[in-house]
């Protein structure tokens, strides 16, 4: 290295630089000496940065001063847009794509003018420096320090159409920060969620890989893949050089041109080489690869290629496994999440737009297939159908002619202008579609709301409605042709319902004039009672008093407990009765208003209730009980129960035992009657005592009294020798001394047929309806019935209940009536009060201001005054709705509509122009701001042309000839809407709107942004190998493509024809659109529509094909087309990112999800159909079936997600430990399955050394490595490194003995610093080199030694 002369080198280091300078260094010069270097470099950058003093002050934050026009250009563009807008140009959609896309070309050009103005003004801004240089911050923070925020999502993911346009150093308005921070928490709330969910990715990645260790040398294999620029569409996202660099060389690379061998097989890729062959323009590599390694249960050394961490060949016994794990599964924190709907916006670099670059004239070619295309701006413009090129031809000038400019369109691009059009320099000629996968952007259907912008009434031009009827009955109108919606201005009044328009159309109005009128109407009639007006409130309500009663025999008195009142009424025959409903309430038909209060049919203990004579029914709820028809006499069976629910254990007496009153029958009750005990239990559970009173008479002969058991005796019959007296109950009980009767006691209650109360009624005098109160006798239980209680219940209730008799109350519908309960005072003595029942029926009043705004002004006038008699039906009040402005009433609908209005033209909708010239237009034009109204006078606002007056002559001169006329030409404000064909009409040609009234619904198709699921779910979704939501047709045999049009121009299906022949359907499901154009010829595994491929068909595809080779070649060839699928879709993912991952990884992520078979039929072999294999496994066992002659094995492979794979790794332990562990445990006791422990996972659970690194060689099986000389070729004490290099490695340190005489006689104790004296250190590592090839027999002594270790673990 010394003889080499110095190179001068004058560049900007920043970190990319700093980087390759650090890498670089480590190559050629090793640890030790790079660590210096970089910490001099560290040492050195600190000093510049403390010497500048770099910091932010806010006058670094310089805002570059062209931002100003940039915005004016952006608002001028936006204002044409508006107007395009305003004259029905353009739809709502396409204006709304238009801003967005326009504000978002402003941010990028603003973002590129701070950097230019930092570079031209002040390169040494320490903003400009920190951001460039690496250090911090990114290009899109400067932009929003120093540039403008640009557009922001709201939290729907919609973008809102109000960009940001300042920046932090300006200061935003409050508007602007309050849509700012939507996006600010969407961010946190989007890290938090990423941790847990890149967290759990890389257990599962780890898991599915951990057992992958470096276990040979070399498999031997000729197989490799080949290795190609990664692009999308025309930029290159990883260069074949930084593909390649690390990997080992599967078939020589042959120079294109010259044809010699650039790197023979088995070379492993340095940097330089990697270089070299990217500069000799060979397209592909073959390189050897983790997915084609022939290695059992592992990957060799060549397979693999560099340890990326030492830029050397990766050494057995690395655990490459988890090494690829946490590549893969680290970024996972970096990669967003969730995508923000765009709402069709940042398709931002699909297009490339391609400009002139001189004046000149455009040809088309003939063949150039196109076809006119709205944009998505609503352009018109040409859409390319096939690929080709268009000319600019430029304009001569002066002798020499530059050479026309040749521009390729590929399919799917767009051309803005048309044949032989003359244009300007730097003019948007097209935009071009880039080619390749990524342009098959997926779109989604989705919908935009257009509202009114006035009220006015609805005329449809060109638009051609359409009715569509679902099978659920439900009509919609969409547009069959797009066209123009206009609204024709008038100030349209929402009539109430019920009111009748008084004017009819072409009526004049005047203001305050009356459209329509609403009337008051009475139902019942009655008498007026107008309560007074209360001032705050907005209505006013009317009673009509339809019938009364006032009990006048009684007097109604207060009492108040506890903050309640409790009226009491007291009758003139001194009963007394409690009022149920406070006064000032509603009580409805058959309500209870009173109840007497009496004692006489209360019972002190529960009981049986028998009736005897009296009659019920049952009225109304069951609640209220049963209502007496009949009187009679209840009779009532006293007994008392109690409910214990308590353990069994408690009870002190026992079933049918005879007690005293006062007796303890379970632990703390007391029975209060005397009597005999019943007990009821469940489970061991006492649920009730019963004592039921009574004497006990005792039987010799039970069969003979068995007949009195439940009988009534009357007094004066006998029983067993006694006389009753009164009226028992006679029960045969079982008593603990024997068989006896019970005597039970029965009490009478005597129910009179009419309650003694009296009934009021009182008959309205008009109507003749009645309202009365009705005593009533109500019983709470039925006949027979148990009634289970300690203390007493009341048997009877006297209640009043109001009754109104409703008769005709059909014909008007209205509502059941009901009665107020007032307390009147009593007209001749003012202390007494009295009640009054009083039937309402109130009519609500508006006062004016609670008036729409929409409805016109109202005015109310009364009809009626306080204390009237009025019939049903007649008149109270009347609204009147009163024109706001005088004009002509129009659009009054016939017919029962759904909303009832009519529109007033005023004078201030239409304008009068006066001409002097003959106009273009006719009544009944509809015209757009800027028509020409006649020569030279233009339209200032759109709207559609009333009237053309000719005005008369103005100047007469002798000569007729010369005379001018005047007209007058009428015109009525108007706003035209575009609508695109497909949209949802919500509105009818000739209803009338107001303002905000929704007209449309417009369908569009937006872009659905990136691969919709970008980032981790991507990421998940592929190496989960999940079936994509709305997977793409894949073309299951190579052939040239027809596609079927159904009718419409939608494509339905796609023929694919074979080379033979053979053609195979694929119908297009709804919104699959098409990827390949008619006519190509696409190979087999080919998408055919748009969207992610899912790669189980791949699989399928590749598998059915077939092949001449066998299964095993055929499998083989399809999962390497699957494996390479998913490497490339994961390296997208990231690449999108920007973050770099080495293919090297995945791809041993991707072999364990993809080396397993499963069985269809075992043949001779012991594998059972269903069983995932190994392939190679397989394999072998078919080969020694060939030998033998038996029957091989059938499979077909199969794609396994991590998670499957991680739980059908043939370690039960390692899996056991990932997920479903009783399930594995369980599977594998059964299957006496056994456990070799290679990977990692199974040694660390079972407390052992793991099989790799330091432990790597303990685990050899003897005589796999001969020669061990073959170890020090990729030692890292090799002669070619440099000596100088002292940081000793891990893996040759075991075979040093430190005391060993070799080394140098200070050992390492005394070693000077490495930046002394350079020679001396030298010598003293030559030393240290001859001393290892002494030491190298020690060395194999100490392998052999551990290899009997080994056998003693094998024993």
């Amino acid at each position: 290295m010394t003889n080499e002369k110095m190179i001068f080198r004058n560049r900007v280091v920043d970190k990319g630089q700093l980087r390759n300078l650090i890498s670089w260094a480590f190559t050629h010069y090793g640890t030790a000496r790079t660590a210096v270097m970089a910490d001099k470099l560290k040492d050195l950058g600190f000093r510049y940065a403390t010497r500048a003093g770099v910091s932010i002050s806010v006058d670094d934050l310089m805002v570059p001063p062209s931002k100003r026009s940039l915005l004016e250009a952006a608002e001028e563009e936006i204002r044409a847009t508006e107007v395009r807008y305003q004259r029905g140009e353009i739809t709502e959609v396409e204006r709304f794509q238009k801003v967005i896309d326009t504000w978002n070309g402003t941010s990028e050009a603003l973002k590129d003018e701070v950097v230019t103005h930092f570079k031209q003004t002040n390169p040494l801004n320490s903003v400009y420096m920190m951001a460039f240089s690496g250090a911090r911050g990114n290009i899109s923070q400067v932009r929003q320090l120093v540039g403008m925020r640009g557009l922001m999502a709201d939290p729907q993911g919609e973008i809102i159409d109000l960009p940001i346009k300042t920046n932090f150093r300006e200061g935003l308005t409050v508007t602007e920060y309050i849509i700012s921070s939507y996006g600010a928490r969407k961010g946190l709330v989007d890290t938090a969620l990423r941790t847990a969910d890149s967290g759990y990715l890389t257990r599962r990645l780890v898991d599915v890989s951990q057992d992958v260790i470096i276990r040979e040398i070399d498999c031997g294999t000729t197989r490799g893949i080949p290795v190609r620029p990664m692009t999308e569409g025309s930029k290159t996202l990883i260069k074949l050089s930084t593909r390649l660099l690390g990997r080992v060389v599967g078939e020589d690379v042959i120079h294109p041109k010259t044809k010699e061998v650039i790197a023979p097989r088995n070379t492993p890729i340095s940097d330089d080489l990697a270089k070299e062959i990217e500069k000799a323009g060979v397209a592909e590599v073959v390189v050897r690869s983790p997915l084609t390694c022939e290695a059992a249960r592992s990957v060799c050394q060549h397979c693999y290629g560099w340890s990326l961490a030492h830029a050397k060949m990766v050494d057995l016994g690395e655990a490459v496994g988890i090494i690829a794990a946490q590549s893969i599964g680290e970024p996972g924190t970096q990669l967003t999440m969730r995508t923000f709907h765009t709402g069709g916006v940042f398709t931002g670099e699909v297009a490339q737009q391609v400009r002139s670059k001189m004046d000149g004239t455009i040809k088309l070619p003939r063949k150039l297939r196109t076809r006119t295309h709205r944009t998505r701006h609503g352009e018109d413009a040409l859409f390319v159908e096939s690929n080709g090129i268009m000319i600019l031809e430029p304009r001569k000038e002066g002798s020499e002619t530059p050479a026309p400019q040749e521009i390729h369109v590929t399919q799917g691009s767009t051309i803005y202008i048309v044949d032989g059009q003359q244009v300007k320099k730097g003019q948007l000629l097209a935009e071009v579609a880039l080619g390749g996968r990524t342009t098959r952007t997926n779109t989604e259907k989705a919908v935009k709301d257009v509202a009114s912008d006035l009220a006015g009434e609805v005329k449809f031009a060109e638009v051609v409605p359409e009715q569509k009827t679902d099978r659920q009955g439900n009509t919609t109108t969409t547009a069959a042709r797009g066209g123009l919606i206009w609204i024709l201005s008038g100030e349209v009044y929402n009539l109430p319902p019920g009111a009748e328009l008084v004017v009819k159309n072409g009526d004049r109005v005047e203001t305050n004039g009356v459209l329509a009128e609403t009337k008051l109407t009475t139902i019942h009639g009655g008498v007026v009672r107008l309560p007074e007006a209360t001032p705050g409130k907005s209505t006013r309500e009317i009673e009509i008093i339809t019938a009364s009663v006032v009990l006048d025999q009684a007097t109604v008195t207060v009492q108040s407990s506890q903050g309640r009142n409790n009226y009491l009424i007291t009758t003139g025959n001194n009963q007394v009765f409690n009022l149920r409903a406070t006064p000032g309430t509603k009580v409805q038909n058959g309500q209870v208003v009173a109840e007497l209060i009496d004692d006489r049919y209360r019972t002190t203990t529960g009981g049986f209730l028998k009736f005897a004579g009296v009659e019920v029914q049952k009225k109304g709820k069951a609640k209220l009980g049963y209502e007496v028809v009949q009187g009679g006499t209840l009779l009532w069976i006293p007994e008392e129960t109690h409910e214990v629910n308590k353990d069994i254990s408690l009870l002190l007496v026992e079933d049918g035992q005879y007690v005293e009153a006062g007796t303890e029958v379970v632990k703390d009750i007391f029975c209060q009657n005397s009597g005999v005990v019943e007990v009821t239990q469940k489970n061991d559970i006492l649920r009730e005592v019963v004592v039921k009173p009574g004497e006990l008479l005792m039987v010799d002969d039970p069969e003979a009294v068995i007949g009195r058991d439940n009988t009534l005796l009357q007094p004066g019959e006998e029983l067993l020798g006694q006389v009753a007296t009164e009226l028992r109950y006679i029960q045969y009980v079982e008593s603990p001394e024997g068989p006896a009767l019970l005597s039970r006691p029965v009490v009478e209650f005597a129910v009179p047929s009419n309650p003694d109360v009296p009934s009021t009624t009182s008959v309205s005098q008009q109507t003749g309806r009645s309202i009365q109160m009705r005593a009533v006798q109500r019983l709470p239980y039925k006949d027979s019935e148990r009634v289970k209680s300690v203390e007493g219940v009341e048997l009877l209730r006297t209640q009043l209940v109001l009754e109104i008799e409703q008769e005709g109350e059909q014909e008007h519908n209205a509502s059941p009536l009901a009665a107020d309960i007032e307390l009147i005072p009593d007209l001749e003595d003012a202390d007494v009060q009295r009640l009054q029942l009083v039937i309402l029926e109130s009519l609500v009043l508006r006062r004016d201001i609670a008036a729409d705004a929409t409805q016109g002004s109202t005015q109310t006038s009364l009809e009626v005054k306080d204390g009237d008699t009025i019939v049903p039906g007649s008149v109270v009040a009347r609204t009147q709705i009163l024109s706001k402005e005088g004009g002509i009433v129009r659009g009054v609908q016939k017919g029962s509509e759904a909303v009832r209005r009519c529109l007033v033209l005023r004078h201030s909708d239409m304008a009068t122009l006066n001409i002097s010239a003959k106009p273009k237009v006719k009544a009944g034009d509809l015209i757009v701001a800027g028509t020409e109204l006649a020569p030279g006078i233009f339209a200032e606002e759109s709207g559609q042309i009333v009237g053309v007056k000719n005005a008369g002559e103005s100047t007469t001169t002798q000569d007729a000839a010369l005379s001018t006329q005047n007209y007058a030409v009428t015109i009525r404000a108007g706003r035209p809407y575009r609508v695109s064909p497909g949209a949802v009409l919500q509105i009818e040609d000739g209803d009338l709107v107001q303002r905000g009234d929704n007209l449309v619904l417009l369908v569009f198709e937006r872009a659905k942004t990136g691969d919709i699921i970008q980032g981790l779910p991507r990421i998940e979704e592929l190496l989960e190998a999940r079936k994509p939501k709305e997977a793409c047709i894949l073309a299951k045999r190579g052939g040239e493509v027809k596609v079927v049009y159904g009718d419409g121009d939608e494509a339905i299906a796609i023929k694919v024809i074979e080379s033979n022949g053979v053609v195979t359907d694929y119908p297009l499901g709804p919104g699959q659109n098409l990827a390949m154009p008619d006519g190509s010829v696409v190979p087999a595994g080919q998408p055919l529509s748009d969207g992610p491929s899912n790669p189980h068909e791949i699989l399928e595809v590749f598998f059915s094909l077939g092949s001449e080779d066998g299964v095993y070649a055929c499998a083989s060839h399809a999962l390497q087309k699957v494996q390479t699928f998913l490497v490339n879709e994961v390296q997208m993912v990231y690449q999108s990112q920007g973050i770099d991952i080495a293919d090297k990884h995945i791809e041993v992520i991707v072999r364990q999800m993809t080396n397993k078979v499963r069985i269809d039929d075992g043949g001779d072999t012991t594998m059972l159909p269903g069983e995932l294999v190994e392939l190679r496994q397989v394999e072998q066992v078919n080969e020694a079936m060939a030998i033998t002659g038996g029957a091989r094995a059938q499979y077909t492979p199969v794609l396994l997600g991590i998670t499957k794979a991680s739980l059908n790794t043939d370690s039960f332990i390692s899996a056991a430990s990932f997920q479903e562990t009783t399930r594995v445990l369980t599977e594998a006791a059964i299957e006496g399955k056994s456990d070799w422990l290679r990977g990692l996972k199974e040694n660390v659970i079972i407390g052992r050394l793991i099989p790799a690194g330091t432990g790597y060689n303990t685990y050899d099986e003897p005589g796999m490595l001969e020669d061990y000389s073959t170890l020090e070729t990729t030692s890292v004490l090799d002669e070619t490194d440099d000596p100088l290099d002292m940081v000793l490695d891990d893996r040759t340190a075991r075979a040093y003995n430190l005391d060993s005489p070799g080394l140098a006689e200070t050992g390492f104790n005394n070693r000077r610093s490495i930046l002394d004296d350079d020679e001396l250190i030298a010598d003293e590592i030559h030393d240290l080199v001859e001393a290892e090839v002494e030491v190298d027999d020690e060395v194999d002594d100490d392998y052999e030694d551990d290899d009997e270790d080994d056998d003693d673990y094998e024993d």
